[in-house]
């Protein structure tokens, strides 16, 4: 009698919840407009990547300065990259940047002359660049800067640029 009575409950339960799955949900709540776009506002008052990619055969990186000024920059170097001939640093006229670079086997730091100010916008473009290897590969730049008036380092992004061979 007592299994009698736990399989019809069981059986009850189950049909239940079957319909409540099975039964359509309006996800619109009463009196919204269902034309309205969500909207989302970002605030973003840091430096980030706007772009990166290739053109005429060299790489580039481009930043907007947002917030404080920037003194420099730390670009890491992918391991792909066997070298690359020269950096050319511009704003967004493309009007040169003077600053001084070094080059190490993984990394290439930009120490601008002149502090560059916020709204502006820097590209660095890579140079004759050589890697290892042949077919298809991504590239990862890591991106890293220094504000005017902070000390350490502020994680901008990583710049990934797509290389695809011509064969």
């Amino acid at each position: 009698m007592k299994s009698l009575i736990y399989g019809s409950l069981s059986a009850l339960i189950l049909s239940t919840s079957a319909v409540a799955i099975a039964t359509p949900v309006r996800h619109e709540q009463p009196g919204s407009n269902i034309n309205k776009l969500s909207q989302v506002a970002l605030n973003v008052n840091v430096p980030h990547i706007t772009n990166s990619g290739v053109r005429n055969g060299n790489h580039f990186i481009r930043l907007a300065v947002v917030g404080m000024s920037l003194q420099d920059l730390m670009i890491s170097l992918p391991s792909q990259m066997e070298r690359f001939n020269g950096v050319r640093i511009r704003d967004e006229s493309g009007k040169a940047i003077s600053a001084k670079t070094e080059i190490s086997k993984e990394n290439l730091s930009i120490t601008f002359d002149e502090p560059v100010t916020s709204g502006a916008s820097v590209e660095v473009e890579l140079t004759g660049v050589r890697r290892n290897g042949i077919g298809q590969d991504v590239l990862l730049y890591g991106v890293t800067a220094r504000r005017v008036g902070l000390t350490g380092d502020i994680p901008v992004g990583t710049a990934r640029i797509d290389i695809y061979d011509k064969n």
